[in-house]
């Protein structure tokens, strides 16, 4: 067998042993339970649509306002809850194999149509480890009706708490304080933009954690 052949054969199988290692490469899944609430009264919302990217199974949540997605792809996900008359939220986790992550939705009431508000761009970014026990949380917003003076709420709860803390009301400008935070602590927060006093669009809830504090 010359050369040439010998380096022919050497692809071919370097192909098909490449091949065989993706085709039996095994994905990893964990799940993702959570309650979807009232932001204002805290009361249970059924029918809710809860849909994930990337993609898995869309569920509706129950007369308790809970759903439950299992076998969900391990890795960083986006978590959509909607529901019609309120404003739509979202969440980005991480997935683990094997392990179930619980969320909380605290969906407000859509009351007022003022063209485009998106609030972005959080500060602290979203999963960031360490943070101060004291510290200022801040955002970007862009509207597409820049005549329209907004002002702003914003929520901060505890992982897994369906209890939440208003740290700022009314504000008119795109920051805040949180003081007095526990130390190892997971937070999630968010922003409701208003116009005059009723909600037209709503952050998605972002997430930090807090280092000792020593």
């Amino acid at each position: 067998m010359n050369r040439f052949n010998l380096v022919v054969i050497f692809f071919l199988a370097l192909a098909v042993s490449s091949c065989e290692e993706e085709k039996f490469d095994v994905e990893k899944f964990g799940s993702i339970s959570g309650i979807v609430v009232d932001g204002n009264d805290y009361s249970a919302l059924s029918g809710v649509q809860i849909t994930t990217t990337p993609p898995s199974t869309a569920v509706l949540t129950d007369e308790n306002g809970s759903f439950q997605l299992e076998k969900v792809q391990e890795g960083d996900v986006i978590i959509t809850a909607r529901k019609e008359d309120f404003l739509t939220g979202t969440v980005s986790i991480a997935v683990f194999e094997n392990e179930n992550t619980n969320l909380t939705f605290f969906l407000s009431k859509d009351e007022d149509d003022v063209g485009s508000v998106v609030l972005f761009d959080p500060v602290p970014g979203n999963g960031a480890v360490n943070q101060s026990l004291a510290l200022t949380l801040a955002w970007r917003t862009d509207q597409s009706q820049a005549d329209r003076l907004l002002t702003y709420t914003v929520f901060l709860f505890e992982s897994n708490s369906t209890d939440q803390e208003i740290i700022g009301q009314n504000l008119t400008t795109t920051e805040v304080i949180a003081s007095n935070l526990k130390p190892n602590t997971t937070y999630y927060w968010y922003v409701l933009a208003k116009f005059e006093g009723r909600n037209v669009a709503n952050s998605p809830t972002w997430t930090f954690r807090t280092g000792n504090g020593s």
